[in-house]
C-alpha cells in the first residue's frame, strides 16, 4: 500500500516537473521562433535597414548555438539552476532594451548577443538534463516529445499576440509584454532545479554507472563524440535543420506577405505552423518509442524536401499557405526528440546538455547562413527561391546520412 502511494506521488511529481519544463521551453522557444514577426518593427523603430537587422538575427542564431555549448559546460561544472537563472536575467534585459536600440551596434549587443544567450541557457538540452534523472527510461522519449512540443505552443500563442501588440502598442509595448512571462520563469526554474526530490538531481542523483561515465573531462568527452560516426551524422542533420528552421523563423512571415496576403493572414499561418509543431513533436516522441530513432530522423528530413517542392509547384492561395505552414510544423521541431534520444543513449544523461548544445551550435551555424543569405538573396532578387532550393538539397543529404546512423540499442 505504501509503495503504491509512493509511486502515485512520484507520478504526480513527474507530471508537475514535466509541466514546468514545458512552460520554460515554451516561453524561450516562443520568443526565438517569432523573430520574423518582430523584424520589420525592429527595423522601423531603430532605423536600421531590413538586411542589416537580418544580419543581427543571423548573429543571434549563431550566438544561441554557441552559448548552448558554453552553458552546457557550465552546467556540468556548476549546476542547471545557476545556468537557468543566469539565462532568465539575460533574457529579461535583452527583451526590455530592444525598443531603445537605435543603431546597428546596439541591436547587435542586445538582440544579437544578450537575448539569444539567455535563450541558450533555457535550451532543450539544459532543461532535459535537469529533468531526465527524474524519469524512467521508458518515459524519457515520451516526456522529451512533450517538452519539445511546448515550443510549438510558444510559437502559436506568441505569433498572433505579438503581431497584435506591435500593431496596437508598438514595439515598446510588445517587448514589455514579453518581459512578464520571462520574469515568471525564475521561480519556476528554481523549483525545477531544486536539489532535493525532483529534477534538481545533478550528477549526484545519477546511479553509480552513470557517475563513472560522467567523470570524463570536457576535452575527452568532445573528442569521443567527434570521432563517433553517429554524432558526425547528427551534426550534418542538425546543421540542415538549423538552415531549414531559420528560413521559417526569419523569412516565412515576410514571404507570405510578399505573395499579397495581409499581415493578419501571415500571422495566423505562422500560428498554424506552431500548432502543427506541437502535434509533430508529440508524434515524433511516440514514434521514437516504437521505431528506430534514425528512421524517424531520415523520414522527417526527407519529408521537408518533398513538402517544399510541392509548395513551389502549387498556386499561392490561402489554403495552400496554411497547408504549407501545417506540414512544415509537423516536421519542424520533431527532429529534436530523436536527436536527443540518440545522444542520450550513446553518451549518457549528464552529457546531454553539453553534447546536444554542440549539436545546436551546428544547428545555429546553419541558421546563421540561412538567415543572413536569405536576407541578402531577397534584397537582391526579390524572391525566396534560392534559399529554399538550397534547403531542399541539404534535406536530401540529411535524410541519407540519418538513415546510416548506427543507433545504440
Amino acid at each position: 500500500m505504501e509503495q503504491k502511494r509512493q509511486e502515485q506521488d512520484n507520478a504526480v511529481l513527474v507530471f508537475f516537473l514535466s509541466a514546468a519544463s514545458c512552460l520554460i521551453y515554451a516561453v524561450s522557444s516562443g520568443i526565438r521562433s517569432n523573430y520574423g514577426i518582430m523584424l520589420n518593427a525592429i527595423s522601423e523603430n531603430s532605423g536600421v535597414p531590413y538586411s542589416s537587422v537580418s544580419f543581427v538575427l543571423a548573429v543571434a542564431q549563431l550566438v544561441f548555438g554557441v552559448m548552448q555549448s558554453i552553458f552546457g559546460i557550465i552546467a556540468l561544472k556548476k549546476s542547471n539552476r545557476f545556468v537557468m537563472c543566469c539565462g532568465i536575467l539575460m533574457m529579461t534585459v535583452g527583451v526590455v532594451t530592444i525598443p531603445y536600440c537605435t543603431s546597428m551596434w546596439m541591436l547587435t549587443i542586445f538582440l544579437g548577443f544578450l537575448l539569444p544567450s539567455g535563450i541558450g541557457a533555457l535550451s532543450f538540452g539544459i532543461i532535459m538534463s535537469a529533468l531526465t534523472p527524474s524519469l524512467s527510461k521508458k518515459g524519457v522519449s515520451t516526456v522529451s516529445g512533450l517538452v519539445n512540443a511546448s515550443s510549438g505552443i510558444g510559437s502559436s500563442v506568441f505569433s498572433p499576440v505579438l503581431q497584435t501588440l506591435i500593431a496596437t502598442a508598438g514595439l515598446l509595448g510588445a517587448m514589455f509584454f514579453l518581459s512578464v512571462p520571462v520574469i515568471l520563469l525564475l521561480p519556476i526554474s528554481l523549483w525545477l532545479c531544486k536539489t532535493r526530490g525532483g529534477a534538481g538531481h545533478e550528477l549526484s542523483a545519477l546511479n553509480s554507472k552513470e557517475k563513472d561515465r560522467n567523470k570524463t573531462d570536457v576535452k575527452e568527452m568532445f573528442a569521443d563524440a567527434l570521432h563517433n560516426r553517429a554524432y558526425q551524422f547528427l551534426m550534418i542533420g542538425f546543421f540542415t535543420c538549423g538552415f531549414h528552421m531559420a528560413i521559417i523563423e526569419t523569412h516565412l512571415y515576410s514571404q507570405f506577405i510578399s505573395y499579397g496576403f495581409s499581415k493578419e493572414i501571415a500571422a495566423y499561418a505562422f500560428s498554424v505552423f506552431g500548432v502543427a509543431g506541437i502535434a509533430g513533436a508529440v508524434l515524433s516522441g511516440a514514434a521514437c518509442g516504437r521505431s528506430r530513432m534514425k528512421q524517424v530522423l531520415a523520414f522527417l528530413y526527407g519529408a521537408r524536401a518533398v513538402i517544399t517542392l510541392c509548395f513551389f509547384a502549387a498556386a499561392k492561395t490561402i489554403p495552400v499557405i496554411f497547408a504549407f505552414a501545417a506540414f512544415l510544423g509537423l516536421t519542424g521541431n520533431s527532429t529534436v526528440t530523436p536527436t536527443f534520444g540518440i545522444v542520450n543513449k550513446t553518451f549518457g544523461a549528464a552529457k546531454v546538455a553539453t553534447l546536444l548544445g554542440f549539436l545546436f551550435l551546428c544547428h545555429q551555424a546553419g541558421s546563421f547562413i540561412s538567415a543572413w543569405i536569405g536576407g541578402v538573396s531577397v534584397s537582391l532578387t526579390g524572391t525566396y527561391t534560392l534559399i529554399w532550393t538550397s534547403d531542399i538539397f541539404l534535406c536530401v543529404i540529411a535524410s541519407f546520412v540519418s538513415f546510416r546512423i548506427k543507433e545504440t540499442i
